[in-house]
């Protein structure tokens, strides 16, 4: 698959990941303090986990993505 692929579907799932955070919130399920919360945390265990790896350079940069896609749709929200 291409690189614009890739970033594309990146793109679409990080979309639909705020969309049902905005639902989920906006039907009073979760607080947005909450939602923030939880998506925080994971960004920071995602960061510690690439730190931490030492599977390899990709694996660091996909884990190291993940975070800042988290963090990302954290402050969307």
């Amino acid at each position: 698959m291409k690189t614009i692929h890739d970033a594309a579907y990146t793109m679409a799932a990080v979309s639909a990941t705020v969309a049902l955070f905005r639902a989920v919130v906006k039907k009073g399920v979760l607080t947005r303090d909450e939602a923030v919360r939880a998506l925080l945390d994971e960004a920071v265990a995602r960061a510690i986990q690439a730190e931490a790896s030492g599977d390899g350079q990709a694996t660091n940069e996909i884990n190291s993505q993940s975070a800042e896609i988290l963090k990302f749709i954290a402050e969307k929200l």
